[in-house]
């Protein structure tokens, strides 16, 4: 029997690290496949950049929303482990 006082670990922050970084590296490979595949949606997804200015600003765009959502996901998924 569960006891009711007992509170459910906090995730460490290593682990919560681990889930930004791979949020990070997924979200620069789906930004670089939405701008290097060539398809015909593609235009009408985003307009591509025509300077490595707005590359890079794309690219760590994505990036940091994907790590955010990531690393969100992870302290949710830690914070209801049952183990």
């Amino acid at each position: 029997m569960p006891d009711p006082q007992r509170r459910a670990p906090r995730p460490s922050f290593q682990q919560l690290l681990w889930h930004c970084l791979m949020g990070i590296a997924l979200g620069v490979l789906c930004a670089g496949l939405l701008l290097h595949v060539p398809t015909a949606e593609g235009a009408s997804l985003i307009a591509g950049p025509e300077t490595s200015y707005k590359t890079l600003r794309f690219l760590l765009s994505f990036a940091f929303l994907f790590g955010l959502g990531a690393t969100l996901t992870g302290a949710m998924f830690l914070s209801h482990d049952k183990s």
